[in-house]
């Protein structure tokens, strides 16, 4: 039984040895509250108001490590032109981000423009197109992290020289994304939103070396959002809203 055991055992690890992981770049699980971000067309696509500002703030794993994962951004949208152009408007926004995470402190400041065309299709669809561009940010304090070759076989000596050599300890690079949404609202009970944009369309390197091991790249890939809301006003007092 327990040879078994052992056996299982080994081919979990082996498994997860041959997995390919990969990062992610910085979200809120609740993407409505980030719509710039989530969608660029969603700037200026704002039904009850001119204009909108919003903030969020997430301090994650606190309980369980020393440096939590902390999370914060601004970020604001307006219609323009709503007089000038016939059954369209222009949206244009922004928003800042900030993150620092891990005993590194590795800090990450993001900070977008984007802007959007919304064009009704007759009185019952909205089409909406965006893209936004923005700057990106990434340091790191070298001296507080750890590397193998100071690892003594029980505990890791930070007195101990380290033969790793961060060439960067700041990088910048920019960042874009573009973004398409449509929006049908055929009566007053009724409303259906969806939308899909793709992240980093200009391939961005991120990286604090010079250069990539042999085999690996460090071009951060496309990353595709979607994304699908309703309303339903079944009565005066019972709205149904799903959405993913």
């Amino acid at each position: 039984m327990k040879r078994s055991k052992n056996i299982i055992l080994v081919i979990l690890l082996q498994v997860a040895g041959s997995l390919c992981l990969s990062a992610q770049d910085l979200h809120f699980s609740q993407w409505f509250n980030e719509p710039l971000l989530t969608n660029p067309a969603n700037t200026g696509f704002i039904p009850d108001a001119d204009y909108r500002l919003g903030a969020n703030y997430r301090n994650q794993w606190s309980s369980v490590m020393s440096q939590p994962y902390k999370t914060m951004s601004v970020w604001g949208d307006a219609q323009v032109f709503r007089s000038r152009i016939q059954s369209g408007w222009l949206g244009l926004g922004g928003a800042i981000l900030h993150d620092v995470a891990g005993a590194g402190s590795l800090s990450t400041t993001q900070v977008y423009a984007s802007v959007a065309y919304h064009q009704m299709l007759g009185y019952s669809s909205l089409l909406s197109v965006g893209f936004n561009t923005g700057w990106v940010n990434k340091s790191i304090n070298s001296a507080n992290l750890k590397f193998p070759d100071q690892f003594d076989g029980k505990f890791f000596d930070v007195n101990v020289p380290t033969s790793v050599y961060i060439e960067n300890l700041n990088i910048n690079y920019f960042d874009m994304q573009v973004g398409m949404n449509y929006a049908y609202f055929p009566n007053n009970k009724t409303y259906l939103n969806a939308g899909v944009s793709v992240q980093h369309i200009n391939g961005p390197r991120e990286s604090f070396f010079n250069t990539d091991p042999v085999g690996y790249s460090n071009t951060i890939p496309p990353r595709f959002i979607g994304f699908l809301n309703a309303s339903f006003k079944t009565s005066d007092l019972v709205i149904i809203n799903p959405m993913a």
